[in-house]
C-alpha cells in the first residue's frame, strides 16, 4: 500500500527561529503563528513553524512589501512587552 504525503503538512522541517523582531513582528503581521519565545544569551528568539509560504514571507520582509503599518507597530509593541 503506497501512502501520498499530504504537500500542506511540513512533517520533518525544522522550525524556524529568528531574533529579529522587526520580522517576528511582519511574520506575524502575515498571520503566522509564535510557536515559541525563548531567551538565548540576553537575546529573545522567535520560533516558527517552517513553511514554503513562511520562506516566502521572509524574502518578502527583505524585499520591502508593503504591510499595514499600524498593525506593524501594534505588533512591535506587542511583542516587545511579551519579552519583557
Amino acid at each position: 500500500m503506497k501512502r501520498e504525503m499530504n504537500p500542506s503538512v511540513n512533517v520533518g522541517l525544522k522550525p524556524f527561529e529568528t531574533f529579529d523582531l522587526m520580522l517576528a513582528s511582519f511574520l506575524r503581521c502575515r498571520n503566522f503563528t509564535i510557536k515559541d519565545i525563548k531567551r538565548h544569551n540576553g537575546r529573545t528568539g522567535f520560533t516558527f513553524d517552517d513553511s514554503p509560504q513562511l520562506r516566502q514571507a521572509v524574502i518578502d520582509y527583505a524585499n520591502d512589501a508593503p504591510i499595514a503599518v499600524r498593525t506593524f507597530c501594534g505588533t512591535i509593541r506587542d511583542l516587545k512587552a511579551i519579552t519583557r
